[in-house]
C-alpha cells in the first residue's frame, strides 16, 4: 500500500501526509476504492496478528513434551522446552488453537480475496485505486459471513467467524501466557528481561476515513520518561527521518539523508559495520514501530485529551481492567508481553472496526467507481506511508522524464533491528537484549528461548530489511519454466 500511495503523489494524486484523499475530484481516489483498500489490508493485519501469535511466537511459551505433540517431529523434539514453560492441561488447549488458528488465518485470506482476486500478494492495488468491479450486496454478505457480524460473536462460533476466534480464543490465549509468564516478560520498571526496548514509539497512522483521515493516528511518544506525567505525543513529521550508516555496510556518502535524497551504495568490507541494515532515526534518535508503538501512540494521545483516537484508550483499558490492572499500568505494556496483547488489541479493534467498512461499502456501491485515472507526469515527487502489520512503511519516490530518478524504503524491521547510529545509540531489538540474564550454558535451550522471546516479539523480517542483487548480473536469481502443454 506505501508503494501504491508513493506513486499517486508521485502522479499528483492529492496525497497530503503520505495518504492519498478519497473523493470526487480528479486528484482523489474514489471513495469506495479507500474503503476496499482498508478491508483487505485489514484482513491482511488480522491474518498477520493470529499468525504470529500462534505459528511464530506460542512454541516459546508451550512444552510441547507435555502435550499433545510430544514425540512429534519437530515440536515434541525434547529439545527447546524449558521448566517455565506452560505445560498440561493448558498446553494441550493452546495446542488445539494453533492448529484452529490455522483455519481463521485461511478465513482472513479468504475475505480479502473476495475482493482482491488472491491472497497473499494481492494485485488489486494500482495508482488511482483499485481493479475490481462494483461490490454487490451478495460479496459484502459473504464478506460478513467470514468476518463474523455482532448477532454471530459467540465462543461457539469462535471455529467458523474471524470475529469470535479473536474475541474468545485469542484474546484469553494471549492472557493465560501474560498470566504465566508476567513476572519475567512484564515491564514493571526493573525487570532486565522483560525486553522493553528503547521506549520511543513511531506511528504512522493508516485506514484513512472517506476524508483522508487515518483511523489509526499517526504520532510519536517519548516514554522513556519514569515519571508518566512528561510523556507526550508529539504530531509525526516525516522530514525528521534520517538513515545512519556509520555501523552499516554502505558507503558513509549515505551518511544522515532524508529517505527522499536517500542512497544505496554498497560497502561489504567497511571497517567496523555488522549490519546490512541502515539505522533510520527519527529526530536524531532510535524509535520502535509495530503494534504495540502503534496503540501506545493513539491510547496515550487519548490520555491526553484526543477525543479521536478514544476506541484505542478503551480497548487497552479494557484489556488492562480483564486481568486486574488499569490506565496507571499503561507503561507495563513496554514488554514482551506488552507486544503480544498490543496486537490482540489492535487485531480486535480493527476487526470490528472492518464491519463499519463493509456497511460503508454498501452505501458507496450505486456510483461503481473504483478507479480514477491519471498521467504519468514528466516529473514529480512524493511519498507513501502506511502501517504493516510488523510496523511503520514507507516509501519515497522521486520522477524525471516520467521514469523513476531515485525510490527508497524505510521498512518496519529497518526501524526495530537497525544497527548502532553514528551517536553510538542502539536500535529496538539491541536495546530489549541489553542486560539480560543468560545461564551460564549460553547454548542452552533456557538462553536460546529467552532470546528468541524477546527477539520474536517484534516480528522481524530480515528479509524485507535486506535484498541482496549481485551487482555483475543486476539479478537476485534466474528461474526457468518448463514449457506448458497446449491445450
Amino acid at each position: 500500500m506505501a508503494s501504491v500511495r508513493c506513486v499517486e503523489a508521485g502522479m499528483e494524486y492529492s496525497s497530503p501526509n503520505g495518504f492519498t484523499v478519497p473523493g470526487t475530484g480528479a486528484t482523489n481516489i474514489p471513495v469506495q476504492a479507500n474503503y476496499i483498500r482498508n478491508l483487505i489490508e485489514g484482513a491482511d493485519l488480522v491474518m498477520s496478528h493470529i499468525l504470529h501469535f500462534y505459528h511464530l511466537a506460542a512454541l516459546d511459551y508451550i512444552n510441547t513434551d507435555s502435550s499433545m505433540l510430544s514425540g512429534v517431529a519437530p515440536w515434541g523434539n525434547g529439545k527447546d522446552n524449558t521448566s517455565d514453560m506452560v505445560s498440561n492441561p493448558t498446553a494441550d488447549v493452546l495446542v488445539g488453537h494453533y492448529v484452529q488458528a490455522l483455519n481463521i488465518r485461511r478465513k482472513a485470506h479468504e475475505f480479502a480475496a473476495h475482493m482482491s482476486g488472491k491472497q497473499p500478494c494481492q494485485p488489486c492495488f494500482t495508482p488511482g485505486g483499485v481493479t475490481n468491479a462494483v461490490i454487490t450486496t451478495t460479496l459484502t454478505g459473504n464478506l460478513m459471513t467470514l468476518l463474523g457480524d455482532n448477532t454471530s460473536l459467540a465462543a461457539s462460533n469462535s471455529g467458523t467467524n474471524i470475529r469470535s476466534f479473536i474475541k474468545y480464543v485469542y484474546i484469553p490465549d494471549v492472557k493465560t501466557v501474560a498470566a504465566a509468564f508476567s513476572s519475567q516478560l512484564l515491564y514493571t520498571g526493573t525487570e532486565t528481561d522483560a525486553g522493553s526496548g528503547c521506549a520511543r514509539y513511531l506511528a504512522y497512522g493508516s485506514f484513512p476515513d472517506s476524508s483522508g483521515v487515518p483511523y489509526l493516528s499517526s504520532g510519536f511518544l517519548d516514554a522513556t520518561a519514569a515519571n508518566t506525567g512528561s510523556w507526550a505525543v508529539s504530531a509525526f513529521d516525516q522530514s525528521k527521518i534520517t538513515e545512519s550508516v556509520k555501523y552499516s555496510k554502505y558507503d558513509d556518502s549515505c551518511e544522515g539523508l532524508h529517505p527522499s535524497a536517500g542512497s544505496t551504495q554498497p560497502s561489504p568490507n567497511k571497517s567496523g559495520a555488522y549490519s546490512w541494515i541502515k539505522a533510520p532515526r527519527y529526530n536524531g534518535h532510535s524509535a520502535e514501530v509495530g503494534p504495540l508503538a502503534r496503540v501506545l501512540v493513539n491510547a496515550w494521545s487519548a490520555v491526553k485529551g484526543n477525543t479521536g483516537t478514544q476506541d484505542w484508550l478503551n480497548a487497552v483499558v479494557n484489556f488492562l481492567g480483564s486481568v486486574g490492572l488499569n490506565t496507571n499500568h499503561i507503561p507495563y505494556l513496554r514488554s514482551v508481553l506488552g507486544r503480544h496483547a498490543a496486537r490482540a488489541i489492535e487485531c480486535d479493534v480493527i476487526a470490528d472496526k472492518m464491519v463499519h467498512w463493509i456497511d460503508a461499502l454498501q452505501t458507496t456501491s450505486v456510483t461503481g467507481e473504483t478507479y480514477r485515472h491519471r498521467e504519468i507526469p514528466r516529473t514529480g515527487s512524493g511519498y507513501g506511508l502506511t502501517e504493516a502489520p510488523r510496523g511503520a512503511l514507507g516509501h519515497w519516490i522521486t520522477i524525471e522524464g516520467k521514469k523513476i530518478a531515485n525510490y527508497q524504503c524505510v521498512v518496519p524491521t529497518t526501524w526495530n533491528a537497525r544497527p548502532r547510529d553514528v551517536n553510538e545509540e542502539v536500535g529496538p531489538i539491541e536495546k530489549a537484549l541489553e542486560g539480560i540474564q543468560l545461564p551460564n550454558d549460553t547454548e542452552s535451550a533456557s538462553a536460546r528461548v529467552k532470546v528468541g522471546r524477546i527477539v520474536r516479539s517484534f516480528d522481524p523480517c530480515i528479509a524485507c530489511a535486506v535484498h541482496i542483487v549481485y551487482p555483475d548480473k543486476n539479478k537476485v536469481v534466474k528461474f526457468e519454466l518448463p514449457t506448458l502443454p497446449s491445450k
